[in-house]
């Protein structure tokens, strides 16, 4: 495994054992329809919600860094991904209809980017395992889209499956001996 793929791993795990602190602390999980940003506006549960944006934030640009010389395009990538993760925590929906509003665009923008980074990666990266972690990918974000419209009631399942996926599809676009990435 290479080092930038570790460290995209510990964003991973960061990240959600934070939200298993949040599932924790409020006896949630998956069954209500209002995501994970429910624990970003509960003062019971904000401050692990933070910790896991922050730390994986942390982590991806430590990875993005390892990657400035040999694989610029990813390397930005992965900064734009940290900068609308930080727009999803700076922007709580429960503060008043305006931070709602930012929320959800901050949040669409985020799914859509990773969808195309997810796209980009299994044009890149001929893995098959990167392919079927994309079609996961998809398939949970429009589990997550008709949720969010309100057709279906399981938009954290959704956006867990969505999320998972992206990750896992980026620790594993770059682990090696799969294939090392081109640049572009």
């Amino acid at each position: 495994m290479t080092t930038v793929a570790r460290l995209l791993l510990k964003a991973q795990l960061a990240f959600w054992g934070c939200m298993v602190v949040c599932f924790a602390v409020t006896g949630g999980g998956l069954s209500h329809n209002h995501g994970f940003s429910i624990y970003g506006g509960r003062w019971t549960t904000i401050l692990p919600w933070a910790a896991g944006f922050v730390a994986a934030a942390y982590f991806i640009l430590r990875a993005a860094s390892l990657l400035d010389d040999g694989d610029h395009a990813l390397a930005q990538s992965l900064r734009v991904t940290v900068a609308l993760l930080l727009g999803v925590l700076f922007t709580p929906d429960t503060v008043d209809a305006f931070f709602y509003d930012a929320h959800i665009v901050a949040s669409v923008l985020l799914f859509l980017f990773e969808a195309i980074v997810g796209l980009w990666l299994v044009q890149r990266v001929h893995v098959r395992a990167v392919l079927q972690l994309y079609v996961i990918q998809i398939v949970g974000g429009i589990v997550a889209a008709m949720s969010q419209a309100q057709w279906i009631g399981l938009l954290s399942p959704g956006i867990l499956v969505f999320q998972v996926s992206f990750g896992a599809l980026l620790v594993t676009a770059s682990t090696e001996p799969h294939t090392q990435l081109e640049t572009v």
